[in-house]
Protein backbone atom coordinates (compact mmCIF):
# COMPACT_ATOMS: atom_id res chain seq x y z
CA UNK A 1 0.00 0.00 0.00
CA UNK A 2 2.78 2.34 1.19
CA UNK A 3 4.57 2.07 -2.49
CA UNK A 4 0.67 2.69 -4.13
CA UNK A 5 0.72 6.02 -2.42
CA UNK A 6 3.98 6.64 -2.98
CA UNK A 7 3.68 6.50 -6.66
CA UNK A 8 0.12 8.73 -6.75
CA UNK A 9 2.29 11.53 -4.48
CA UNK A 10 5.03 11.56 -7.21
CA UNK A 11 1.74 12.87 -9.69
CA UNK A 12 -0.30 14.95 -7.49
CA UNK A 13 1.64 18.01 -8.74
CA UNK A 14 2.12 17.00 -12.44
CA UNK A 15 4.00 19.96 -13.77
CA UNK A 16 6.80 20.04 -10.67
CA UNK A 17 7.44 16.65 -10.45
CA UNK A 18 7.54 17.09 -14.56
CA UNK A 19 10.32 19.74 -14.29
CA UNK A 20 12.62 17.58 -11.94
CA UNK A 21 12.24 14.07 -14.10
CA UNK A 22 13.49 16.43 -17.02
CA UNK A 23 16.29 17.60 -14.79
CA UNK A 24 17.34 14.82 -14.01
CA UNK A 25 16.73 13.35 -17.88
CA UNK A 26 18.63 15.61 -18.93
CA UNK A 27 21.57 15.33 -16.26
CA UNK A 28 21.80 11.64 -16.81
CA UNK A 29 21.92 11.78 -20.66
CA UNK A 30 25.20 14.21 -20.06
CA UNK A 31 26.85 12.27 -17.69
CA UNK A 32 26.44 9.20 -20.13
CA UNK A 33 27.86 11.16 -23.23
CA UNK A 34 30.78 12.89 -21.15
CA UNK A 35 31.45 9.06 -20.08
CA UNK A 36 30.67 7.59 -23.07
CA UNK A 37 33.19 10.42 -24.52
CA UNK A 38 36.07 9.40 -22.18
CA UNK A 39 35.42 5.92 -22.53
CA UNK A 40 35.99 5.96 -26.03
CA UNK A 41 38.80 7.92 -25.66
CA UNK A 42 40.23 5.55 -23.48
CA UNK A 43 39.71 2.70 -25.55
CA UNK A 44 41.06 4.45 -28.44
CA UNK A 45 44.16 5.36 -26.93
CA UNK A 46 45.07 1.97 -25.71
CA UNK A 47 44.40 0.41 -28.64
CA UNK A 48 46.30 2.52 -30.93
CA UNK A 49 49.06 2.55 -28.15
CA UNK A 50 49.18 -1.22 -28.17
CA UNK A 51 49.06 -1.58 -32.18
CA UNK A 52 50.41 1.17 -33.57
CA UNK A 53 53.56 1.99 -31.19
CA UNK A 54 54.69 -0.03 -28.24
CA UNK A 55 52.67 -3.67 -28.50
CA UNK A 56 51.99 -6.01 -25.19
CA UNK A 57 55.61 -6.63 -24.57
CA UNK A 58 59.00 -4.98 -25.83
CA UNK A 59 62.32 -6.72 -24.97
CA UNK A 60 65.87 -4.43 -24.91
CA UNK A 61 68.89 -4.67 -23.89
CA UNK A 62 69.35 -3.14 -20.43
CA UNK A 63 72.20 -0.94 -21.26
CA UNK A 64 70.13 0.15 -24.49
CA UNK A 65 67.53 1.95 -22.50
CA UNK A 66 70.54 4.27 -21.15
CA UNK A 67 72.59 5.17 -24.16
CA UNK A 68 70.90 4.11 -27.48
CA UNK A 69 74.26 3.06 -28.91
CA UNK A 70 74.14 0.64 -32.21
CA UNK A 71 75.84 -2.46 -30.49
CA UNK A 72 73.69 -2.15 -28.12
CA UNK A 73 71.51 -5.67 -29.11
CA UNK A 74 69.22 -7.38 -27.86
CA UNK A 75 70.76 -9.93 -25.49
CA UNK A 76 71.21 -14.22 -26.15
CA UNK A 77 68.71 -12.96 -29.15
CA UNK A 78 68.85 -17.07 -30.00
CA UNK A 79 67.57 -18.15 -27.05
CA UNK A 80 65.13 -15.33 -26.28
CA UNK A 81 63.11 -16.08 -29.68
CA UNK A 82 63.17 -19.80 -28.30
CA UNK A 83 61.49 -18.62 -25.45
CA UNK A 84 58.95 -16.41 -27.42
CA UNK A 85 58.09 -19.40 -30.10
CA UNK A 86 57.68 -21.71 -26.86
CA UNK A 87 55.33 -19.38 -24.66
CA UNK A 88 51.01 -20.09 -25.65
CA UNK A 89 50.25 -16.27 -24.75
CA UNK A 90 51.98 -14.88 -27.86
CA UNK A 91 50.10 -14.25 -30.83
CA UNK A 92 53.66 -12.72 -32.49
CA UNK A 93 56.13 -10.99 -32.44
CA UNK A 94 59.06 -9.24 -34.92
CA UNK A 95 62.51 -8.08 -34.51
CA UNK A 96 63.27 -4.39 -35.28
CA UNK A 97 67.03 -2.45 -35.95
CA UNK A 98 66.32 0.68 -33.97
CA UNK A 99 68.60 3.54 -34.80
CA UNK A 100 68.76 7.33 -34.09
CA UNK A 101 69.72 9.17 -37.25
CA UNK A 102 69.16 12.74 -39.14
CA UNK A 103 66.24 13.26 -42.37
CA UNK A 104 67.22 15.49 -44.39
CA UNK A 105 65.50 16.79 -47.91
CA UNK A 106 66.42 20.04 -50.24
CA UNK A 107 64.49 22.01 -48.06
CA UNK A 108 64.82 21.09 -44.81
CA UNK A 109 66.27 18.69 -42.41
CA UNK A 110 64.45 16.58 -39.25
CA UNK A 111 65.89 14.08 -36.13
CA UNK A 112 63.79 10.51 -36.84
CA UNK A 113 64.16 7.35 -35.01
CA UNK A 114 64.73 4.67 -38.26
CA UNK A 115 62.91 1.41 -37.67
CA UNK A 116 64.34 -1.49 -39.83
CA UNK A 117 61.87 -4.14 -40.34
CA UNK A 118 60.53 -7.12 -42.10
CA UNK A 119 57.31 -5.93 -43.63
CA UNK A 120 55.89 -8.84 -44.10
CA UNK A 121 55.98 -9.98 -40.36
CA UNK A 122 55.08 -6.29 -39.12
CA UNK A 123 51.87 -6.21 -40.59
CA UNK A 124 51.11 -9.09 -38.16
CA UNK A 125 51.64 -6.98 -35.35
CA UNK A 126 51.25 -3.29 -36.13
CA UNK A 127 48.44 -1.42 -37.71
CA UNK A 128 50.91 0.91 -39.48
CA UNK A 129 50.48 -0.47 -42.70
CA UNK A 130 46.90 0.75 -42.55
CA UNK A 131 47.23 4.04 -41.55
CA UNK A 132 48.61 5.08 -44.69
CA UNK A 133 46.85 8.88 -45.81
CA UNK A 134 44.95 9.22 -48.85
CA UNK A 135 47.05 9.75 -51.45
CA UNK A 136 50.10 8.99 -49.47
CA UNK A 137 51.53 6.24 -51.40
CA UNK A 138 51.75 3.08 -50.37
CA UNK A 139 53.06 0.77 -47.43
CA UNK A 140 56.60 -0.91 -47.30
CA UNK A 141 57.00 -3.67 -50.02
CA UNK A 142 60.20 -5.95 -49.67
CA UNK A 143 60.16 -6.23 -53.47
CA UNK A 144 60.80 -2.61 -54.28
CA UNK A 145 63.94 -1.77 -52.48
CA UNK A 146 65.09 1.67 -51.27
CA UNK A 147 61.92 2.86 -49.77
CA UNK A 148 61.57 4.18 -46.96
CA UNK A 149 57.62 4.88 -44.96
CA UNK A 150 57.29 8.14 -43.05
CA UNK A 151 54.65 10.08 -40.66
CA UNK A 152 52.58 12.75 -41.85
CA UNK A 153 54.30 14.96 -39.30
CA UNK A 154 57.89 13.91 -40.74
CA UNK A 155 56.96 14.72 -44.36
CA UNK A 156 55.51 18.30 -42.52
CA UNK A 157 59.06 19.20 -41.48
CA UNK A 158 60.98 17.62 -44.38
CA UNK A 159 58.28 19.83 -46.58
CA UNK A 160 57.20 17.01 -48.20
CA UNK A 161 53.68 17.80 -47.60
CA UNK A 162 53.40 20.66 -50.49
CA UNK A 163 50.59 22.32 -51.92
CA UNK A 164 49.98 23.46 -55.31
CA UNK A 165 46.49 24.53 -57.08
CA UNK A 166 47.12 22.93 -60.26
CA UNK A 167 44.68 23.27 -63.66
CA UNK A 168 42.81 19.92 -61.83
CA UNK A 169 42.57 20.63 -58.17
CA UNK A 170 40.60 24.49 -59.61
CA UNK A 171 38.15 22.14 -61.54
CA UNK A 172 37.42 19.92 -58.49
CA UNK A 173 37.11 23.18 -56.26
CA UNK A 174 34.36 24.69 -59.27
CA UNK A 175 32.01 21.95 -58.68
CA UNK A 176 31.48 22.62 -54.55
CA UNK A 177 32.87 25.74 -54.19
CA UNK A 178 31.19 29.18 -56.03
CA UNK A 179 32.80 30.70 -59.03
CA UNK A 180 34.02 33.69 -57.43
CA UNK A 181 35.44 32.15 -55.06
CA UNK A 182 37.32 29.83 -57.34
CA UNK A 183 38.59 33.02 -59.80
CA UNK A 184 40.06 34.57 -56.52
CA UNK A 185 42.48 31.56 -56.80
CA UNK A 186 43.57 32.17 -60.66
CA UNK A 187 46.58 34.53 -59.00
CA UNK A 188 47.55 30.97 -57.32
CA UNK A 189 47.27 28.31 -60.14
CA UNK A 190 50.48 26.32 -60.67
CA UNK A 191 52.60 27.99 -57.79
CA UNK A 192 53.79 25.37 -55.36
CA UNK A 193 54.23 26.42 -51.66
CA UNK A 194 56.54 24.31 -49.69
CA UNK A 195 54.47 24.83 -46.17
CA UNK A 196 51.01 24.50 -44.92
CA UNK A 197 51.85 28.25 -43.24
CA UNK A 198 53.02 30.27 -46.56
CA UNK A 199 49.95 28.52 -48.47
CA UNK A 200 47.35 29.78 -45.91
CA UNK A 201 48.77 33.00 -45.97
CA UNK A 202 48.72 33.22 -49.61
CA UNK A 203 45.25 32.35 -49.57
CA UNK A 204 44.31 35.24 -46.95
CA UNK A 205 45.40 38.11 -49.54
CA UNK A 206 42.89 36.45 -51.95
CA UNK A 207 40.29 35.73 -49.95
CA UNK A 208 38.32 37.80 -47.92
CA UNK A 209 38.19 36.26 -44.23
CA UNK A 210 34.61 34.80 -44.70
CA UNK A 211 35.50 32.76 -47.52
CA UNK A 212 38.24 31.85 -45.86
CA UNK A 213 36.51 30.56 -42.90
CA UNK A 214 33.96 28.54 -44.93
CA UNK A 215 36.25 27.69 -47.79
CA UNK A 216 39.98 27.39 -46.19
CA UNK A 217 39.68 23.77 -45.17
CA UNK A 218 38.44 21.94 -48.17
CA UNK A 219 40.57 24.41 -50.30
CA UNK A 220 43.47 23.53 -48.45
CA UNK A 221 42.90 19.86 -48.36
CA UNK A 222 41.80 19.74 -51.86
CA UNK A 223 45.77 21.40 -52.91
CA UNK A 224 47.67 19.11 -50.72
CA UNK A 225 50.34 17.14 -52.52
CA UNK A 226 52.89 14.46 -51.18
CA UNK A 227 55.73 14.40 -52.48
CA UNK A 228 55.65 10.37 -53.24
CA UNK A 229 59.10 9.20 -54.38
CA UNK A 230 60.86 12.30 -53.41
CA UNK A 231 64.69 11.29 -52.27
CA UNK A 232 64.93 11.36 -48.51
CA UNK A 233 69.28 11.30 -46.96
CA UNK A 234 69.83 9.01 -43.70
CA UNK A 235 72.64 9.94 -42.13
CA UNK A 236 73.77 7.74 -38.94
CA UNK A 237 76.34 6.16 -37.33
CA UNK A 238 78.30 2.50 -38.65
CA UNK A 239 79.07 -0.34 -36.52
CA UNK A 240 82.67 1.32 -36.45
CA UNK A 241 80.95 5.04 -35.02
CA UNK A 242 81.79 6.42 -38.50
CA UNK A 243 78.66 8.80 -39.69
CA UNK A 244 77.25 6.87 -43.15
CA UNK A 245 74.68 8.12 -45.37
CA UNK A 246 72.31 6.33 -47.65
CA UNK A 247 69.63 7.15 -50.11
CA UNK A 248 65.75 6.51 -49.81
CA UNK A 249 62.62 6.96 -51.27
CA UNK A 250 59.49 7.90 -50.00
CA UNK A 251 57.16 4.81 -50.49
CA UNK A 252 54.46 5.69 -48.73
CA UNK A 253 53.32 8.30 -45.53
CA UNK A 254 51.04 7.42 -42.58
CA UNK A 255 49.72 9.11 -40.37
CA UNK A 256 48.02 7.70 -36.44
CA UNK A 257 46.62 9.88 -33.48
CA UNK A 258 49.53 10.71 -31.74
CA UNK A 259 51.59 13.12 -33.82
CA UNK A 260 54.42 12.07 -31.44
CA UNK A 261 55.19 9.14 -32.35
CA UNK A 262 54.61 10.31 -36.59
CA UNK A 263 57.14 12.98 -35.80
CA UNK A 264 59.92 10.57 -34.30
CA UNK A 265 59.41 7.26 -36.29
CA UNK A 266 60.34 6.02 -39.81
CA UNK A 267 60.35 3.00 -41.53
CA UNK A 268 62.66 0.76 -43.79
CA UNK A 269 63.81 -2.39 -44.46
CA UNK A 270 65.67 -3.66 -42.14
CA UNK A 271 68.50 -5.79 -44.66
CA UNK A 272 68.67 -2.17 -46.37
CA UNK A 273 69.71 -0.61 -43.52
CA UNK A 274 72.29 -3.39 -42.33
CA UNK A 275 73.59 -2.29 -45.52
CA UNK A 276 73.95 1.21 -45.07
CA UNK A 277 75.33 0.53 -41.12
CA UNK A 278 77.77 -2.66 -42.77
CA UNK A 279 76.68 -5.31 -40.14
CA UNK A 280 76.89 -8.36 -41.62
CA UNK A 281 73.94 -9.61 -39.63
CA UNK A 282 70.62 -7.75 -39.08
CA UNK A 283 70.55 -6.48 -35.57
CA UNK A 284 68.07 -6.35 -33.29
CA UNK A 285 67.62 -3.66 -30.93
CA UNK A 286 63.96 -4.36 -30.04
CA UNK A 287 61.81 -7.08 -29.78
CA UNK A 288 57.87 -6.34 -29.93
CA UNK A 289 55.68 -9.17 -28.47
CA UNK A 290 51.87 -9.37 -28.99
CA UNK A 291 49.67 -11.21 -26.61
CA UNK A 292 46.80 -13.18 -27.11
CA UNK A 293 45.39 -10.73 -24.71
CA UNK A 294 46.02 -7.74 -23.08
CA UNK A 295 46.22 -9.61 -19.58
CA UNK A 296 48.85 -12.23 -20.43
CA UNK A 297 51.39 -9.38 -20.87
CA UNK A 298 52.38 -9.44 -17.36
CA UNK A 299 52.55 -13.22 -17.76
CA UNK A 300 55.01 -13.43 -20.34
CA UNK A 301 57.20 -10.38 -18.61
CA UNK A 302 57.49 -12.64 -15.70
CA UNK A 303 58.16 -15.74 -17.52
CA UNK A 304 61.00 -13.87 -19.61
CA UNK A 305 62.29 -12.13 -16.74
CA UNK A 306 63.52 -14.98 -14.85
CA UNK A 307 65.77 -16.32 -18.19
CA UNK A 308 67.13 -13.31 -19.37
CA UNK A 309 69.13 -11.33 -16.90
CA UNK A 310 70.90 -8.82 -19.37
CA UNK A 311 67.66 -7.74 -20.80
CA UNK A 312 64.63 -5.34 -20.09
CA UNK A 313 61.49 -6.42 -20.52
CA UNK A 314 58.49 -3.91 -20.03
CA UNK A 315 54.63 -4.45 -21.06
CA UNK A 316 52.72 -2.13 -22.77
CA UNK A 317 51.72 -0.28 -19.07
CA UNK A 318 55.51 0.55 -18.70
CA UNK A 319 56.11 1.74 -22.40
CA UNK A 320 52.57 3.58 -22.96
CA UNK A 321 52.16 5.15 -19.08
CA UNK A 322 49.75 7.76 -20.54
CA UNK A 323 47.03 4.80 -21.67
CA UNK A 324 47.75 2.68 -18.51
CA UNK A 325 46.65 5.46 -16.47
CA UNK A 326 43.62 6.16 -18.58
CA UNK A 327 42.50 2.27 -18.27
CA UNK A 328 43.14 2.22 -14.47
CA UNK A 329 41.80 5.41 -14.05
CA UNK A 330 38.18 5.08 -15.87
CA UNK A 331 36.05 3.78 -12.90
CA UNK A 332 37.29 7.38 -10.91
CA UNK A 333 36.04 9.30 -13.80
CA UNK A 334 32.78 7.90 -13.40
CA UNK A 335 32.46 8.43 -10.21
CA UNK A 336 33.39 12.08 -10.87
CA UNK A 337 31.62 13.30 -13.91
CA UNK A 338 28.62 11.13 -12.15
CA UNK A 339 29.07 12.24 -9.13
CA UNK A 340 29.22 16.07 -10.07
CA UNK A 341 25.73 15.62 -11.79
CA UNK A 342 24.03 13.88 -9.08
CA UNK A 343 25.27 15.94 -6.35
CA UNK A 344 24.05 19.21 -8.68
CA UNK A 345 20.67 17.35 -9.68
CA UNK A 346 19.89 16.27 -5.43
CA UNK A 347 20.09 20.02 -4.80
CA UNK A 348 16.69 20.20 -6.83
CA UNK A 349 14.94 17.13 -5.45
CA UNK A 350 15.71 17.98 -1.79
CA UNK A 351 14.00 21.19 -2.96
CA UNK A 352 10.91 19.52 -4.57
CA UNK A 353 10.46 17.36 -1.91
CA UNK A 354 11.01 19.66 0.92
CA UNK A 355 7.68 21.61 -1.16
CA UNK A 356 6.04 18.16 -1.32
CA UNK A 357 6.19 17.90 2.93
CA UNK A 358 4.99 21.36 3.25
CA UNK A 359 2.19 21.18 1.38
CA UNK A 360 1.06 18.29 2.78
CA UNK A 361 1.99 19.39 6.31
CA UNK A 362 -1.70 18.77 7.50
CA UNK A 363 -2.62 15.54 5.20
CA UNK A 364 0.88 14.20 7.26
CA UNK A 365 -0.92 15.21 10.62
CA UNK A 366 -3.72 13.43 9.50
CA UNK A 367 -1.68 10.03 8.76
CA UNK A 368 -0.16 10.22 12.40
CA UNK A 369 -3.41 11.00 14.54
CA UNK A 370 -4.65 7.68 12.83
CA UNK A 371 -2.27 5.54 13.47
CA UNK A 372 0.18 5.44 10.72
CA UNK A 373 3.84 4.96 12.40
CA UNK A 374 6.95 7.00 11.56
CA UNK A 375 8.60 4.24 10.08
CA UNK A 376 5.83 4.15 7.44
CA UNK A 377 6.05 7.91 6.88
CA UNK A 378 9.73 7.42 6.69
CA UNK A 379 9.53 5.13 3.78
CA UNK A 380 6.67 6.59 2.07
CA UNK A 381 8.50 10.17 1.52
CA UNK A 382 11.52 8.13 0.76
CA UNK A 383 9.59 6.12 -2.28
CA UNK A 384 8.42 9.19 -3.43
CA UNK A 385 12.08 10.13 -3.48
CA UNK A 386 13.34 7.20 -5.35
CA UNK A 387 10.10 7.18 -7.39
CA UNK A 388 10.70 10.77 -8.57
CA UNK A 389 14.52 10.57 -9.32
CA UNK A 390 14.63 7.04 -11.33
CA UNK A 391 11.80 7.87 -13.25
CA UNK A 392 14.25 10.73 -14.91
CA UNK A 393 17.35 8.62 -14.60
CA UNK A 394 15.96 5.73 -16.58
CA UNK A 395 14.41 7.99 -19.49
CA UNK A 396 17.95 9.83 -19.71
CA UNK A 397 20.23 6.39 -19.63
CA UNK A 398 17.99 5.22 -22.41
CA UNK A 399 18.30 8.47 -24.04
CA UNK A 400 21.80 8.78 -23.45
CA UNK A 401 22.61 4.93 -23.94
CA UNK A 402 20.97 5.73 -28.03
CA UNK A 403 22.60 8.72 -28.51
CA UNK A 404 25.85 7.40 -27.60
CA UNK A 405 25.52 4.46 -29.76
CA UNK A 406 23.96 6.15 -32.68
CA UNK A 407 27.14 8.55 -32.32
CA UNK A 408 29.37 5.16 -31.69
CA UNK A 409 28.67 4.71 -35.35
CA UNK A 410 29.56 8.44 -36.47
CA UNK A 411 32.23 9.36 -34.26
CA UNK A 412 32.06 13.05 -32.83
CA UNK A 413 34.71 15.20 -34.97
CA UNK A 414 36.82 17.66 -33.07
CA UNK A 415 38.04 19.44 -35.17
CA UNK A 416 38.81 22.76 -34.08
CA UNK A 417 40.95 21.39 -31.49
CA UNK A 418 42.58 18.17 -34.13
CA UNK A 419 46.09 19.04 -33.42
CA UNK A 420 46.35 19.65 -30.31
CA UNK A 421 44.68 15.98 -29.35
CA UNK A 422 46.49 14.40 -31.51
CA UNK A 423 49.60 15.86 -29.80
CA UNK A 424 49.07 14.13 -26.24
CA UNK A 425 48.01 11.02 -28.60
CA UNK A 426 44.23 11.01 -28.81
CA UNK A 427 42.38 11.22 -31.90
CA UNK A 428 40.16 14.11 -32.83
CA UNK A 429 37.18 11.94 -34.08
CA UNK A 430 36.28 10.06 -30.81
CA UNK A 431 33.82 7.81 -30.66
CA UNK A 432 31.35 7.21 -27.62
CA UNK A 433 31.42 3.87 -25.92
CA UNK A 434 29.00 3.02 -23.19
CA UNK A 435 29.86 -0.11 -21.46
CA UNK A 436 27.21 -2.08 -19.17
CA UNK A 437 29.22 -1.66 -16.16
CA UNK A 438 28.74 2.07 -16.61
CA UNK A 439 24.67 1.78 -16.46
CA UNK A 440 24.98 -0.22 -13.41
CA UNK A 441 27.63 2.08 -11.70
CA UNK A 442 25.05 5.08 -12.70
CA UNK A 443 21.80 2.66 -11.30
CA UNK A 444 23.40 2.48 -7.90
CA UNK A 445 24.17 6.46 -8.10
CA UNK A 446 20.60 7.50 -8.71
CA UNK A 447 19.65 5.29 -5.97
CA UNK A 448 22.12 6.23 -3.52
CA UNK A 449 21.07 9.98 -4.24
CA UNK A 450 17.61 9.25 -3.95
CA UNK A 451 18.61 7.54 -0.33
CA UNK A 452 20.46 11.01 0.61
CA UNK A 453 17.86 13.96 -0.84
CA UNK A 454 14.89 11.49 1.01
CA UNK A 455 16.46 11.95 4.31
CA UNK A 456 15.89 15.25 4.82
CA UNK A 457 12.44 16.26 3.67
CA UNK A 458 11.64 12.74 5.59
CA UNK A 459 12.81 14.34 8.64
CA UNK A 460 11.02 17.17 8.49
CA UNK A 461 7.94 15.08 8.32
CA UNK A 462 8.69 13.07 11.28
CA UNK A 463 8.92 16.15 13.50
CA UNK A 464 5.44 17.53 12.70
CA UNK A 465 3.44 17.16 15.61
CA UNK A 466 -0.35 15.92 14.69
CA UNK A 467 -2.17 18.08 16.27
CA UNK A 468 -0.91 21.06 14.96
CA UNK A 469 -0.55 19.57 11.91
CA UNK A 470 -4.40 19.42 11.64
CA UNK A 471 -4.86 23.32 12.63
CA UNK A 472 -2.58 24.14 9.22
CA UNK A 473 -4.51 26.10 6.84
Amino acid sequence: MIWSIAWKNVWRNKKRSLVVIIAVTIGIIAGVLLVGIMEGWTTQRLHDAIYNEVSHVQIHNNEYLRNEEIGLTVDQTGQVIQSLDSLREISGWVQRTKLVAMAGTPWANAGVVVYGIDPEKEKKITEICRKIVPGGGDYLDSAHRGGILIGDKVADLLKLKQYNLTDTVLVKLAGVIPEPVVLHLEPLRNIRFKSYKEFTEALKKELGTRELNKYGLLITGQALDYRIRNKIQITLSDVRGNPVQGIFRVCGIYKTTNAGFDQASVFVNARELADLYGGNEVLTHEIAILCNSIDDAHTVKEKLDGNFKGNAVRTWRELAPDAAMLHDFIFLYYFVFVGIIMLALAFGIINTMMMAVLERTKELGMLMAIGMNHRRIFSMIMLETIFLTFAGALAGMLLGWAIALALGKTGIHFSGWGEGFEAIGFAARVYPVVKPGFIFFTTLMVIFTALVASVWPARKALKLIPVEALRTE
